[in-house]
């Protein structure tokens, strides 16, 4: 059985450089619930050593700034986040 992984051999992948790096911030945590130490190059060294391993041919995009439009989004889960962290505080 095949992966769609190897359908991409020889081939260039644009990658988001931006979503990886917020993914391994995310993900990569330790015991303790801390980011481990350079998670956003560990992870994305990894993957990308992956991608060559399978004979893909990453090309890492990085766009400039972020949209005004993500920029509201991420105002407004910073809004949310920050309201139920005071709420639980008062719960507490």
């Amino acid at each position: 059985a095949s992966s769609w992984v190897e359908t991409l051999a020889r081939k260039r992948l644009a990658v988001d450089a931006s979503i990886w790096l917020i993914q391994f911030i995310k993900a990569m945590r330790d015991e303790r619930g801390e980011m481990v130490r350079n998670a956003p190059l560990l992870g994305l060294f990894r993957r990308l050593c992956k991608l060559v391993f399978l004979h893909v041919r990453p090309v890492v995009v990085f766009d400039g700034a972020t949209p005004e439009l993500k920029l509201r989004t991420l105002q407004r889960r910073r809004y949310a986040r920050d309201k139920q962290e005071r709420n639980l505080k008062k719960t507490a």
